[in-house]
């Protein structure tokens, strides 16, 4: 096979793994009612003409879009030293690419995402995202185009400044897809999702990064978030 096209066809697999995988755990979660006092909210849905619009939305992009960007991205991933085949990167190299990649796209996302909630570009952009106050994992792509471009951008900017092997990348983007669904999931069982749960029952409360929360916690934004996490079973 091509290398462009192996190297599309893993970042897209890795993608479908991290994305269905991730939501299916959570999906069969609410299905058996197992850990009712992690569910935020009191496991509260969205409501179900909002879940299916999304769902449409999703899928398409699943479709089109991902495979799209992963092969218009090789190019400059290529250019900059990526490779594919033996030998495999060491562990070492694995770990400290991936950690730099998570703060890589941390930085970004926190600082776009603030942007995204001037009231203008809220209005403009970001509400679409925000429609679901009570989040499941398939709301974590739900966006506008503009959100969608941006949240693609601090999310395979840093594996491709990095050069990462085509398995560091493929590790990159399961890790960062089971993060954001799980982020989206309902359930709380990490500081991850009870940050960005909060923020969208609460949007203009604060808790603006991803992984870490570095700059939520540096800039102050993730003050009642905190205050709001003492009273909630998930604690």
């Amino acid at each position: 096979m091509d290398e462009r096209w192996l190297f599309t066809a893993v970042v897209w697999g890795a993608h479908e793994i991290g994305f269905f995988a991730t939501w299916g755990v959570f999906a069969w979660l609410f299905h058996r009612g197992i850990a009712q006092r992690f569910q935020v909210a009191q496991g509260k849905a969205p409501p179900a003409d909002l879940g299916a619009k999304a769902w449409r939305d999703v899928l398409g992009g699943h479709v089109l879009l991902v495979p799209v960007v992963a092969f218009v991205i090789y190019p400059p991933w290529s250019s900059l030293g990526g490779r594919i085949g033996l030998p495999l990167p060491p562990p070492f190299e694995i770990a400290w690419q991936l950690l730099a990649c998570i703060l890589i796209q941390d930085t970004m996302f926190y600082w776009s995402h603030r942007a995204l909630h001037l009231p203008r570009l809220y209005r403009a952009i970001h509400v679409r995202h925000h429609t679901f106050r009570y989040v499941r994992g398939h709301s974590s792509e739900y966006a506008h185009p503009v959100e969608v471009t941006a949240n693609l951008v601090s999310f395979m900017l840093p594996a491709i400044l990095l050069h990462v092997h085509l398995l560091t990348f493929a590790i990159w983007v399961l890790v960062r897809m089971v993060e954001t669904v799980e982020a989206h999931s309902g359930y709380a069982f990490t500081r991850i999702a009870s940050r960005h749960a909060f923020h969208h029952l609460y949007a203009a409360k604060g808790c603006l990064g991803s992984f870490f929360g570095i700059w939520d916690r540096v800039m102050g934004t993730d003050r009642q978030w905190r205050e709001w996490r003492k009273d909630q079973s998930h604690r």
